[in-house]
């Protein structure tokens, strides 16, 4: 009985061990960019979600960028990933979108936006927000917004300098976020009684968190951001 025992647990620890070791390199017909898949089942996720008062370039990724390079593997939200800061192939991957790269979007995306309508995302996102974006912050359109962005920047300051305190990079971002909703939506944050960034902060965090409904975690925030959201 008790070589039988020994056995059992040694099938147990090689079987453990492969399983750790095919996480930490999963298969690839090409080569993997280097780095690190974390531990089993939660990846560097955590790493990832730590909070960051910089403003520089996410801790999570510049860190990252310093040990590894522009291109490197990881795994966030359960899912081998690789993540790219080199410009010339980012700009080569979203002109191939649907032909030599697929999009793909964590669980918790398409189970916001549902999963017939991310499919049919698929080939045309990459050109649609370039569109977006040309149009709406082009160098003409820029041009025009300098004012109002001066305008902002000034009545900001005036209410900055009458606090105690401010947190420079909330507040910023908050000024930042309602130039572009204004410009987008044509939400006027003075005169709204709804906190769209609030909501929005909300959204993008669900976004990319763990699929789990549970009060307090940011994909029921999320859901509860999108049925709010008019």
């Amino acid at each position: 009985m008790w070589p039988v025992s020994v056995c059992i647990a040694a099938l147990l620890v090689l079987r453990i061990i492969h399983w750790v070791y095919s996480w930490r390199n999963p298969r690839c017909n090409g080569k993997l960019p280097p780095g690190s898949m974390g531990w089993p089942i939660v990846g560097e996720t955590l790493q990832f979600f730590a909070p960051s008062t910089s403003f520089d370039i996410n801790p999570f990724v510049k860190t990252r960028m310093e040990r590894y390079g522009p291109i490197f593997r990881t795994n966030l939200v359960g899912r081998p990933v690789i993540v790219s800061t080199d410009s010339d192939l980012n700009h080569f991957v979203f002109q191939q979108e649907g032909q030599l790269f697929q999009s793909w979007y964590p669980d918790t995306f398409t189970e916001i936006f549902g999963r017939q309508n991310v499919g049919s995302m698929h080939g045309f996102m990459y050109k649609y927000l370039k569109s977006l974006v040309l149009n709406l912050f082009g160098p003409e359109s820029l041009k025009k917004m300098l004012p109002e962005v001066e305008q902002a920047a000034n009545r900001n300051l005036k209410m900055w300098s009458r606090q105690d305190t401010v947190e420079l990079k909330d507040a910023t971002a908050s000024m930042i976020f309602d130039l572009t909703a204004k410009k987008l939506i044509s939400y006027d944050a003075q005169e709204s009684s709804e906190n769209l960034r609030e909501n929005f902060v909300a959204f993008i965090q669900g976004l990319i968190s763990f699929p789990v409904d549970i009060p307090g975690t940011a994909y029921h925030k999320c859901l509860q951001a999108c049925y709010n959201l008019p």
